[in-house]
């Protein structure tokens, strides 16, 4: 079920304790962040696949700025034992997503939109490489994550497609067919003709046309 997203939620995390914690179960370098700077991060099942999205910045030696949409909260509670941090709930952010076509056309997915927060989407397939570190210590999921990311084989990709026949209204998500395939991936965000959609590997290639209907519509970009 594809559901808009919600208000971003902002939280203040302070203690090392916290932060340790945060940097064990995440995809995320969180103890060696700088001050200052925004880093996307993943809190992922063990089978690799996204519980919970968040943008974490270090605002001093001992505390980290959170933002959210989803669960985070719930899933940091799991993990907590004896740890002990401060939480303390921020104003919510609003206004600082970029314009949907830019988005677009930057390959950039959306909690609600190219993926969910329930434990049933690869981070490699929807463009979320960013939001995890190299050769950090282990978390939940690792090992699937390095074992697909040295073989470069993720089973989808992150498409920008553009519609280049019909212009009746499409109502998402969309299943994307080929000739031989009745499943070859799903459209998610659509912007006038251009939109981003989760495609099957075979069918990641620029060029490639597929149809949603009567309509058609060719692979214009694909994610790394």
């Amino acid at each position: 079920m594809y559901s808009k997203p919600t208000m971003k939620q902002r939280v203040l995390l302070r203690g090392m304790q916290g932060l340790d914690l945060l940097h064990r179960i995440s995809s995320t370098d969180i103890l060696g962040l700088p001050q200052s700077q925004k880093k996307p991060g993943l809190i992922l099942n063990p089978q690799g696949r996204i519980l919970s999205f968040f943008e974490i910045s270090r605002t001093a030696d001992d505390s980290v700025e959170i933002e959210f949409e989803d669960e985070f909260l719930k899933h940091l509670d799991h993990y907590t034992f004896s740890e002990r941090y401060d939480l303390t709930m921020l104003p919510a952010e609003t206004g600082s997503d970029l314009p949907p076509l830019d988005r677009v056309r930057a390959l950039i997915p959306r909690e609600g939109f190219e993926f969910h927060p329930d434990g049933q989407t690869n981070p490699l397939e929807v463009n979320l490489r960013s939001a995890i570190a190299d050769q950090k210590g282990c978390y939940p999921g690792q090992e699937v994550i390095e074992k697909i990311i040295s073989l470069g084989s993720p089973a989808k990709r992150l498409c920008l497609l553009r519609r280049s026949s019909g212009s009746d209204p499409i109502p998402l998500p969309a299943l994307l067919t080929s000739g031989t395939d009745e499943n070859a991936g799903t459209l998610t965000t659509l912007v006038q003709d251009e939109g981003l959609a989760v495609v099957k590997r075979t069918y990641c290639k620029v060029g490639t046309r597929l149809q949603i209907s009567n309509q058609e519509w060719i692979v214009e970009k694909v994610s790394e």
